[in-house]
């Protein structure tokens, strides 16, 4: 096999610095799709590239587990978190807690929130103005997915600030650290906060209920008992921090894309009919998560190699999501690409809980965008967050001008409280 730098599929600073290593992925993926490594400061891990064992090993969930965790850390750290969570549970557990959420991620449960979504997507675009220039991750993906999030949960518009620092604090945490001393100090003190402020909104959904997710946390039973405190308190942190950060990846790094492949962009402009199509595209060609990690919990032989019992294995989802042998032409951005069996949304057990959400999210703000934008290009270099799981972009600066208004429709701002 050509050599290949196992670092830049676990060093943050290379997805900062570099971006996705699709190059090095399509090396793995023609020469050695089960490759094992070793990285200095890190876990030894094997990287599974191929899409069919991305998925195959994805729907063996007792084999290749999601405790302790799915994302690899670095030796030398101490998490800052560790908690019981429904991201690291195994089967049967897991399918007893993803039920306490499930019936708010239906068809006919996002059904109802579809005038936040795209009410929502509609006032942040119309605050862009005619013309000018901005930082479309702050003015556009990093609100929007955290809004429609939080009004799903029943949390105060004013409160929305909070929770998107403590998105932050997970997320960027290698950039964060880089910049300050007592990082991990902010960092318990930040998660302490939000556990406090969390614990406030179940004990009043506990006493009021009402018709959002917090409630169904608050009067969640697990095999006949009331969910545990920390685990309610960390299903709330999942639905934030996931919710908010993985679609956030999606919009801005489908924007980029756009951007970048103007005749793309013209094409969606016109056909809005895409929309259900691009949604599934650009989350296959962005590929906001890069892997999931697993845990094998027995010797397993896969394509000539030897898994063995407790071995880290990285499913790269970004890499599978631009397999040859599944893919036509997987390094172009097609928006009518179908049939498309991304697994940007995982697959199987783990399979994500808000994925109808996640897709429709993305697909409904980039339409809002590309119908109303007239020129829109580039205004400094796009920066990518410093992380090796989600690397989604922390600046993406635009200059735009939009097209003139057929006639003036009202800023929804959704359903959620004001403070």
């Amino acid at each position: 096999m050509s050599t290949v730098d196992p670092r830049r599929f676990v060093e943050p600073s290379a997805y900062k610095e570099l971006g996705y290593p699709h190059g090095e992925w399509a090396r793995l993926r023609r020469q050695a799709p089960v490759a094992h490594f070793t990285v200095d400061g890190w876990p030894s891990f094997w990287a599974v590239t191929r899409h069919s064992d991305v998925v195959a090993l994805s729907c063996q969930p007792t084999l290749f587990v999601n405790a302790p965790g799915i994302a690899l850390e670095r030796t030398t750290r101490e998490s800052a978190h560790q908690m019981r969570s429904i991201i690291n549970m195994d089967p049967p557990e897991h399918g007893a807690y993803r039920r306490v959420a499930a019936p708010w991620f239906t068809t006919a449960a996002l059904a109802r929130l579809e005038s936040v979504v795209t009410g929502t997507a509609r006032r942040l675009i119309d605050a862009l103005g005619d013309e000018g220039e901005c930082d479309f991750v702050e003015s556009v993906a990093t609100r929007y997915p955290l809004h429609v999030v939080a009004t799903l949960l029943g949390v105060p518009e004013c409160d929305e600030p909070f929770l998107m620092e403590v998105t932050r604090e997970i997320f960027e945490r290698e950039d964060i650290a880089q910049a300050e001393a007592d990082h991990a100090g902010r960092n318990r003190e930040t998660f302490f906060e939000f556990y406090s402020y969390f614990s406030r909104l179940i004990e009043d959904r506990r006493a009021k209920p009402r018709d959002d997710l917090a409630t169904a946390f608050a009067t969640a039973k697990i095999d006949g008992c009331p969910m545990g405190r920390m685990e309610t308190l960390s299903y709330g942190l999942v639905t934030v921090t996931a919710g908010h950060e993985t679609t956030r990846g999606s919009v801005a790094g489908g924007l980029l894309a756009l951007i970048e492949r103007p005749d793309a962009l013209r094409r969606w402009a016109t056909d809005p009919a895409l929309t259900a199509t691009a949604a599934d595209e650009i989350l296959r060609f962005v590929s906001p998560v890069v892997y999931m990690m697993r845990t094998a919990t027995q010797d397993h032989p896969l394509r000539n190699r030897t898994i063995r019992a407790g071995d880290r294995v990285l499913l790269f989802h970004a890499s599978a999501n631009r397999d040859e042998e599944v893919f036509a032409n997987p390094d172009e951005l097609d928006l009518a690409r179908t049939p498309n069996p991304h697994v940007a949304l995982g697959v199987g057990e783990h399979a994500c809980l808000g994925g109808r959400l996640a897709r429709r999210m993305t697909g409904a703000v980039l339409e809002e965008f590309v119908r109303r934008v007239d020129r829109v290009e580039l205004a400094g270099r796009p920066q990518r967050v410093a992380a090796n799981m989600i690397p989604s972009l922390a600046s993406l600066p635009i200059r735009y001008r939009m097209r003139p208004r057929a006639e003036s429709r009202p800023a929804a701002r959704g359903a959620g409280d004001r403070c």
